[in-house]
């Protein structure tokens, strides 16, 4: 397994107002800083390719993908949807990654229910067909260019809960669609990790990493809390300190076979990010060892002009 970082360690776009972002190129040199040599994109990050891989191969970072929010479920967006996420997973490509991570757009009416999802405010049969079909389209289509894509369950989405992943899973081609995993938002959207990896590990093809801490989470949930306030409130800790046994979620996935990268989140922290983004590698390293899970190479602490759009529904 492979350990990279994510742009939402420094700059969070689900709590935007919790600090002021760090600019970019700088935050390219904060991640190596930190020890990485691989990320996903950022949304402060550029879109002119020439300049992205100019600074990614300046500082020897991959680029491994990115994430975009569909509103996959809607019919009246669902062909411009797909082409959007068509434009997106090309953009990836022309800078070296392979994965178009989607996501469920959400609205304010599912933010609001962050942990605590009614279930009779979910999606109706024709929302579930527009979504899963979209998925599979778009999957087909990238999959000849090669470019991966995975869905990422998410809170404050209509793909929170473990029954709607579940769902999510069992109406799309495996062949087409797989699956990110991430156990923090799993667990904040109240899903049993290991039940879900349990039945669907093998669709994993990206794993998402995030400790929760439980206080946190049942005091959001008490408070009623959306997503952005449970961040500000540091609802996922740092690797190791939370509640969640990061050791079993690595050893079912290396039962299921996954032995692909591993991208450490810390969506918000108190302290300095960079510094806890390096702790978290090395926490990581070290558990990894432990299990005897090979890694791949490690960085270790040391220092074309085509623009794409990148429109947001």
């Amino acid at each position: 397994m492979k350990i990279a970082t994510a742009p939402v360690n420094w700059n969070n776009a689900d709590a935007p107002d919790f600090r002021e972002w760090f600019p970019y190129p700088q935050i390219l040199d904060l991640m190596v800083a930190a020890g990485y040599q691989a990320t996903e994109w950022g949304m402060n990050m550029p879109s002119h390719v020439s300049r992205m891989l100019a600074d990614l191969n300046e500082r020897q970072l991959q680029l491994l993908g990115g994430f975009v929010a569909l509103e996959l479920r809607n019919e009246a967006k669902l062909a411009s949807e797909i082409e959007r996420a068509i434009e997106v997973g090309h953009f990836f490509k022309s800078l070296g990654g392979h994965l178009l991570i989607a996501a469920d757009s959400g609205d304010r009416f599912r933010l609001a229910q962050s942990g605590r999802v009614d279930p009779t405010s979910g999606l109706k049969k024709h929302e579930w067909r527009n979504l899963t079909s979209g998925l599979d389209q778009i999957g087909n289509r990238l999959r000849v260019e090669g470019v991966k894509v995975v869905f990422h369950n998410h809170v404050g989405t209509y793909v929170e809960t473990e029954a709607e992943t579940a769902r999510l899973l069992e109406e799309t081609n495996p062949d087409y669609v797989g699956w990110c995993f991430d156990c923090g938002h799993i667990a904040y959207g109240g899903g049993d990790v290991f039940r879900l990896l349990a039945k669907y590990g093998s669709r994993v093809r990206h794993a998402h990493l995030k400790d929760v801490n439980a206080e946190v989470l049942n005091e959001a949930r008490a408070r009623r809390w959306n997503l952005a306030a449970a961040l500000k409130a540091f609802i996922f800790s740092p690797l190791g300190e939370g509640n969640l046994d990061l050791r079993r979620v690595l050893q079912f996935l290396r039962d299921q076979g996954y032995n692909d990268w591993l991208v450490v989140e810390q969506d918000t922290t108190p302290v300095d990010p960079t510094t806890v983004a390096r702790r978290n590698r090395t926490f990581l390293e070290a558990l990894l060892d432990e299990l005897g899970i090979e890694q791949g190479e490690k960085r270790g602490d040391h220092r074309n002009d085509t623009e794409f759009p990148l429109a947001q529904s």
